[in-house]
């Protein structure tokens, strides 16, 4: 790139113009980039958080095992279903990321008197496990987005650290040696010029 700039006093103006632009986005990209991460680790986190509370309810659904064990036409998973998740929109470091706003469920019609007392109460439990697994994988969700864009990021701060402001600062420091090299030889042929007159 170095043998293409013209090394001319308005060439050294635009790329000091554009070296002092791209130190001035790369904080920004920087910043952007550091959000990004902290981000990425707040989605972990909730993450774990959900798994630990998924696992916590299970763990105290052993008096429900007993019931949903007992003779029913099918299992009870089957008389409730995710009808539709309403989502909405977080916005981070300039990227759109879905969450949970709230999820319906469709509960299929089955007779009062042909199912057990306790298989309302059942399906609350059954709805809160749902939901919870919902949430998982709109965070899931976000991870993905924010690791894509991580990766977008990454390589644009890469490209100004390691090409883009070297490069610059590299044809400045050509452009100042060919110009102070015309004007030696530019005083030299004067003072050549000088001593025939």
């Amino acid at each position: 790139m170095a043998d293409k700039i013209k090394k001319t006093r308005p060439e050294l103006l635009k790329q000091r113009q554009q070296l002092n632009r791209f130190e001035r986005f790369l904080p920004t990209l920087t910043l952007k980039k550091q959000q990004i991460q902290s981000e990425i680790l707040k989605v972990r986190n909730e993450v774990r958080k959900l798994d630990e509370k998924m696992a916590e309810i299970i763990a105290h659904s052993d008096e429900w095992l007993l019931l949903f064990s007992e003779s029913m036409p099918g299992p009870v998973t089957r008389f409730v279903k995710v009808k539709s998740i309403q989502r909405g929109y977080r916005n981070v470091a300039g990227i759109d990321l879905p969450v949970v706003s709230s999820v319906e469920y469709e509960i299929c019609d089955f007779s009062r008197l042909a199912t057990p007392p306790w298989l309302d109460e059942g399906l609350e439990f059954v709805k809160s496990l749902m939901e919870l697994r919902e949430q998982v994988k709109i965070l899931h969700e976000q991870e993905t987005l924010l690791q894509q864009e991580l990766r977008k990021v990454t390589q644009r701060v890469n490209l100004f650290e390691k090409v883009m402001i070297p490069n610059s600062k590299n044809n400045i420091k050509l452009i100042r040696i060919a110009l102070a090299e015309e004007q030696t030889s530019a005083v030299c042929r004067s003072k050549i010029a000088k001593g025939k007159g």
